[in-house]
């Protein structure tokens, strides 16, 4: 069967030339100019082959049940009641990012008098930079997985239809659309600049595949209640899961806690010397200790690593919690 060829014309002579599907570059037969040829490539579609057997992904979870503030008999009561491999998709994007950020960042300098000047340095940044990016492209349910770490392993198709297979429920344009937001964002966030006054960025996809990932399961059950622990099934390291606490590590937490940040907070009024400031930092230090003691305590009966939706709610909840209770100590103070 031949290969497919596009027709298209020479932006230097008009002269028309034939290009190969797949090729990059191509010289003009009639005025000899080297072209560049750049399309939609489409999407191809990889498959790792797992290379972990059931018992070395059990063995894995077990490893994975002694670490952290995990219960402390759990590698003894916990049971192991199934293990299984899946193949969960995954987007993965290259995009390159180009242009420039401007703007400025502010340094105050304090005089012997006691009075504070404002700087103003100009800042502009070149950005020229590549990025990777990646995220399940379905729904995972309670397997707290939604990105892909690890890209380097043996693509193979061999026992791909012989093991379950989430099937891809996200758009390619939307996996686009993603990407392009993360690179902006990471571009912004690496070219430092405090303070922007001009931005102009371009970001240009490069390519996109779809991955299949060997992700095994493991589901145990401590004290009549069921767990979950995912396991890669390229490295053999633990991915994400569920397990009991100890009610001695929060016990123990709540105590170290409530004892330093009580400290803090007092060591901050008594040695402010009159310094707002001092005593606000103190107020505010000290009481964030207690309220991620607080949270600890009352969510410490279920650790949960990985990509959770609730973890991050969780996460995002407690900063803006702690963002309010140091605006209320700010305010009391003034």
């Amino acid at each position: 069967m031949a290969d497919i060829s596009i027709g298209l014309n020479c932006p230097a002579c008009g002269g028309a030339i034939s290009v190969t599907e797949g090729e990059d570059t191509t010289p003009c037969q009639y005025c000899g100019s080297m072209l560049f040829i750049e399309g939609d490539k489409g999407v191809s579609t990889i498959a790792f082959t797992n290379k972990v057997a059931p018992p070395n992904a059990v063995a894995s979870a077990q490893a994975w049940w002694t670490r952290g503030f995990k219960a402390r008999d759990l590698k003894t009561v916990g049971q192991v009641t199934e293990t299984y491999p899946i193949y969960l998709p995954f987007w993965r994007a290259w995009t390159r990012v180009a242009g420039w950020v401007c703007g400025y960042e502010e340094r105050r300098h304090t005089d012997k008098n006691g009075r504070v000047t404002v700087e103003r340095i100009p800042k502009e940044v070149m950005v020229l930079q590549d990025y990777n990016f990646s995220e399940i492209a379905c729904d995972p349910g309670d397997l707290g997985i939604r990105t892909l770490r690890n890209f380097v392993g043996n693509t193979s198709f061999a026992d791909f239809e012989m093991i379950p297979t989430f099937e891809a429920t996200t758009s390619k344009d939307d996996a686009v659309t993603h990407a392009k937001n993360d690179a902006l964002s990471r571009a912004r966030s690496g070219a430092r600049v405090p303070h922007v006054t001009f931005e102009r960025l371009h970001v240009l996809p490069r390519r996109l595949s779809m991955i299949y990932y060997p992700i095994w399961v493991v589901r145990y059950k401590y004290r009549d209640r069921m767990y979950m622990t995912t396991v890669d099934g390229v490295t053999g390291q633990t991915m994400s899961g569920r397990a009991p606490g100890d009610p001695l590590f929060q016990s123990l937490a709540v105590t170290a806690g409530t004892s330093v940040g009580g400290l803090i907070a007092a060591a901050g009024l008594i040695f402010s010397g009159g310094t707002t400031e001092i005593a606000v930092g103190g107020l505010v230090v000290g009481a964030a200790i207690l309220y991620m003691t607080y949270r600890f305590f009352r969510h410490g009966s279920e650790i949960i690593e990985g990509e959770f939706k609730e973890k991050k709610a969780s996460a995002k909840q407690t900063l803006n919690d702690l963002g309010s209770i140091a605006k209320q100590i700010q305010g009391g103070m003034r």
